[in-house]
């Protein structure tokens, strides 16, 4: 099965070379990587005391940072390497400045795992949810590294615990400890004889907390709110725009939409749409541009931030197959939620439905429904804000385990 996997691999690389002329971020999955040992080299000495992070891409990233800074502000001599597997993750976090180096993961070959294991020697190795690569655990067994898995989630559909899946199964047993999201994902690692599982939720959780405390105020968004009621749509596709475009044209209530996808072709599609009643973030600048209904946000980081201007929001991803977005970051600041239809296997969005503070909607006559009930009611906006907090603030409790049992095996 090695060989299969290690001729898998190599395959997918030749294969996926061509696409590189058609789309940037292929090309830039490919020509990131270039240089990642290159700038390990440079940037860290395999006889430090090091610790790996690895993230697929911004998400999980933001799952990390509160690990990466507690750890960092309590061991003086800890040097902090973090790998990405996406484009999206990296381009979009250059400005960090906790960690001492960070670059794309190489291809998960037997000869990349071996060179990176050897330049970056890891006292410990932290793989955030379940981006992980069998040839890399090989070789930090082999290191002596001890290997975390952080805010996983299993689950029996999983390839792991197929027949086929065996050779994986045994490749993950090489992890030391487990801190997964949820009691079910604990009890299908003990069903295949998994040791060290504890139950520790999303790592996001203290990440939002932190974006709430960091309170950080946006004047342009300030002025363009100008105190009035304001629906936020974050992380939007083309089908959620479908969803909630009859509802933000009809409503007096100022909106904001922040895309996924920032790209100008998708900007001037909403701002084609909405014409003179929006304006561009980045063009704010008159008077009159301010007194528009609806702001498009046309650069990227400042989304989370958004949030805590918003009375009601929409979180996108779910109208599709791209999978939900981040619902933790609106529901932090107190402020209901409404989801498209397809939010099943994400246990907050779930959780948050029973406890009234999100809300899922099949279409955009549902979408009306919803958004007028809680824009006309205060009541019902304070009681699903409240509901949204204290559920946060109960699970962000849980993190903390993943601190200590970090702190203790790297001191």
């Amino acid at each position: 099965m090695k060989i299969f996997y290690e001729i898998f691999i190599r395959l997918a690389y030749l294969l996926s070379q061509p696409l590189r002329i058609l789309s940037p971020k292929t090309n830039l999955f490919f020509k990131g990587r270039k240089n990642s040992f290159k700038i390990l080299k440079e940037e860290i000495n395999s006889s430090n005391k090091n610790i790996w992070f690895h993230v697929s891409s911004l998400g999980e990233f933001e799952m990390a940072k509160p690990m990466i800074e507690s750890l960092k502000s309590e061991i003086y001599d800890l040097k902090i390497v973090v790998t990405f597997f996406s484009p999206s993750g990296l381009e979009n976090s250059r400005d960090y400045k906790v960690a001492d180096s960070m670059v794309y993961l190489p291809l998960d070959t037997e000869l990349n795992a071996k060179k990176f294991i050897k330049i970056v020697n890891p006292k410990v190795a932290v793989f955030i949810k379940n981006d992980i690569w069998s040839n890399y655990l090989t070789y930090l067994k082999k290191n002596n590294s001890i290997i975390y898995s952080v805010s996983s989630k299993f689950d029996e559909s999983q390839f792991y615990f197929k027949f086929y899946g065996k050779w994986f199964l045994n490749k993950l047993k090489k992890i030391d400890l487990f801190y997964v999201q949820d009691i079910n994902s604990k009890r299908i690692l003990k069903k295949y004889l998994f040791n060290d599982i504890n139950i520790s939720g999303d790592s996001r959780f203290t990440s939002v907390i932190r974006t709430l405390k960091e309170n950080k105020k946006i004047n342009k968004i300030e002025k363009f709110i100008d105190n009035q009621k304001c629906f936020i749509a974050g992380s939007v596709w083309e089908k959620d725009i479908k969803l909630i475009d009859k509802t933000i044209k009809n409503k007096s209530i100022k909106s904001i939409i922040a895309p996924h996808d920032i790209s100008s072709d998708f900007i001037n599609k909403l701002d084609n749409l909405y014409g003179e009643e929006a304006i561009k973030f980045s063009c704010l600048k008159s008077e009159d541009d301010f007194k528009r209904k609806i702001l498009i946000i046309d650069s990227i980081g400042i989304l989370k931030y958004l949030y805590a201007y918003g009375s009601i929001s929409y979180v996108g991803g779910g109208m599709s197959n791209k999978g939900l977005h981040n619902i933790l970051e609106p529901a932090v600041f107190s402020c209901p939620v409404i989801i498209g239809l397809n939010y099943q296997g994400y246990t907050e969005a779930e959780e948050l439905i029973e406890l009234g503070g999100v809300y899922s909607v099949k279409d955009s006559e549902e979408f009306y429904e919803i958004f007028s009930s809680l824009n006309n009611s205060e009541k019902k906006r304070n009681e699903s804000g409240l509901a949204n907090i204290n559920y946060i603030l109960k699970e962000v409790e849980k993190n903390s385990i993943i601190i200590q049992s970090l702190t203790k095996n790297l001191q």
